[in-house]
């Protein structure tokens, strides 16, 4: 449920959500479609595409995180270069 203050998405933000969903999970590379993990909330241009066993993982124990060695932003820092590899 979102607040009243909510804002609708841009088109440029619901554009990179679709790419970010297209991609491969950053964290274990698993095939397409990702769910969009944000960051933070309403930032919609740092999102991390996970499958849904890594962002349930994250959400909870983080066990693969920690087995992998990455946290947040090495995951974002995954996303983009897919993204940016893309182009």
């Amino acid at each position: 449920m979102f607040s009243k203050n909510h804002k609708s998405k841009t088109k440029g933000e619901q554009a990179h959500l679709a790419a970010v969903a297209s991609l491969p999970c950053s964290v274990c590379q698993a095939p397409p479609p990702s769910q969009c993990h944000h960051i933070k909330q309403q930032r919609h241009y740092t999102v991390v595409a996970l499958c849904p066993d890594c962002h349930a993982n994250w959400h909870g124990t983080k066990t693969l995180w920690k087995v992998r060695k990455m946290d947040e932003l090495d995951a974002l820092n995954e996303t983009l270069r897919m993204i940016y590899e893309q182009r």
